[in-house]
């Protein structure tokens, strides 16, 4: 748990923000801001402080460095507001629009998304055991819901979130000490995940725009695998290949093309190490377009999805450990919640974590993939039995998207997944062979995981039926 923001404080001087890869086009912010206006240069935590005094806030207002912001909204900021005995604590984000091009269409979703989630609450989360929490935006002190400001760096959104209290996350259930309670941790994940989409599924998806256009297309992913092997390194030898959607078509035509030398290019594409992962990845193309047939026929359902279900967006209770709210509202989309599904599951049940070399320890931890199933089975309402059906194979096509995503990426020149300067050179190559590695594993405990999902659907099938969607 964070301390009060008050004991956080430190000098000025010293606080600084990160840059990653993703906000290079920011990176003179990794020490100083340019202010609100077009005048002196100012400290992050000096811009913040304006910018907060912009919301509906209590004076005094103090701004402060995150340390724990992401590694894509990097101008993140602590505010305390109120009085100076017991402030309240809130996050200010700047939403980055080198990533999210359409930052607008990213806060009408999340507003649609918390409006959702609180609406459903007061209906369905009756028990004195749940502690479910949806973000809570606080306005501008003219009403409005975010602040859009221009400056010589361009337009920004920013927004300003109540700071949930008495919550914690995990970067990785590594962080957990015990076996037991890693466990218990993945079931609360599990039943996070359950709330949040049984929450959730009433939301309208009619004009809901995917803020990463491209994103969790499995076609389009192939399509790229497709492209990369020809070699086509022009527009023109794409013909049948880009997507229709215009949106879609600009955000990822350069992932279809080839962006290494010649002789680079044959070295990764030739190389003995990735031969068998290729052809694996090929032959099962088929099956990774499950999840998009199901969709397309309506055998099931097109929601709002989270997007990014990864440990560290769930947070926990520091009072009794069990999930609080799900948190980082920039990806929702319109899908299916089997692929927020298969994305934690197969995050959390790779033993081995996603930078292994040794592919002998890429392995399947059954018990965390149990506690995950148990968790959301035990708490979902509105999962459909078709939906059911689909989870063991969810797990598997997730892993399946990502490895043929990591693998195309790496044979193309890493225009994608950009390398950092400490990373290796060949890091998307690991990444790709320990994803296509566990997509085996995952098929190869297939038998036991259906089983798995069948004992639990059918337990939850007796028992009381509760408030569904």
């Amino acid at each position: 748990m964070l301390r009060s923001a008050r004991d956080r404080r430190r000098p000025r001087a010293e606080v600084r923000t990160t840059v990653t890869e993703a906000a290079q086009a920011t990176a003179g912010a990794q020490r100083r801001s340019v202010g609100l206006e077009d005048g002196p240069i100012e400290y992050p935590t000096a811009m913040a402080s304006r910018i907060a005094s912009r919301f509906a806030l209590p004076s005094p207002i103090e701004a402060l460095d995150f340390p724990e912001r992401g590694n894509i909204n990097l101008h993140t900021f602590l505010i305390a507001a109120g009085p100076p005995r017991a402030p309240r604590e809130y996050l200010l984000q700047r939403i980055n629009e080198q990533v999210f091009t359409r930052p607008h269409s990213v806060m009408k979703a999340m507003m649609a998304c918390i409006e959702a989630q609180n609406r459903r609450a007061a209906e369905c989360l009756t028990a004195p055991e749940e502690e479910w929490n949806a973000i809570e935006l606080v306005p501008l002190r003219n009403g409005e819901p975010y602040l859009e400001h221009v400056d010589r760096r361009g337009a920004g959104v920013w927004r300003l979130m109540v700071k949930i209290p008495e919550a914690r996350t995990y970067k990785s259930l590594g962080e957990v000490a015990g076996a037991e309670e890693r466990l218990f941790v993945a079931r609360e994940a599990g039943r996070g995940l359950a709330i949040y989409t049984d929450l959730t599924a009433g939301m309208d998806v009619t004009g809901l725009e995917n803020p990463l256009p491209g994103y969790r297309d499995t076609r389009v992913y192939y399509n790229q695998l497709r492209s990369v092997l020809a070699g086509n390194r022009s527009v023109e030898d794409l013909e049948g290949l880009l997507p229709e959607d215009p949106t879609v078509r600009q955000s990822t035509e350069r992932h279809f093309l080839v962006h290494v030398s010649p002789a680079e290019y044959r070295r990764r594409v030739e190389d003995p190490d990735l031969a068998r992962f290729i052809d694996l990845a090929r032959d099962s193309e088929d099956f990774g377009l499950t999840l998009l047939r199901e969709m397309e026929s309506g055998r099931i359902r097109r929601g709002a999805i989270h997007g990014d279900t990864k440990l560290d967006n769930f947070l926990f209770s520091t009072r009794t450990g069990r999930v609080k709210a799900l948190v980082d509202l920039d990806t929702i989309m319109p899908h299916t919640w089997l692929a927020d599904w298969g994305d934690m599951v197969r995050s959390l049940c790779n033993v081995a974590g996603e930078k292994e070399r040794d592919l002998e320890r890429v392995q399947v931890d059954r018990p965390v993939y149990e506690a995950v199933a148990e968790g959301f089975l035990g708490a979902t309402r509105g999962a459909t039995e078709r939906e059911i059906s689909l989870m063991t194979d969810a797990v598997q096509i997730i892993a399946l998207e990502l490895g043929v995503r990591f693998l195309s990426d790496y044979l193309r020149g890493d225009s994608y997944f950009r390398l950092g300067p400490a990373d290796p050179p060949d890091l998307n190559k690991t990444r790709a062979m320990v994803q296509l590695t566990l997509f085996e594993r995952l098929r190869a405990c297939d038998a036991w995981a259906r089983a798995l999902v069948a004992r639990l659907s059918a337990a939850r099938r007796s028992e009381e039926p509760g408030c569904a969607s």
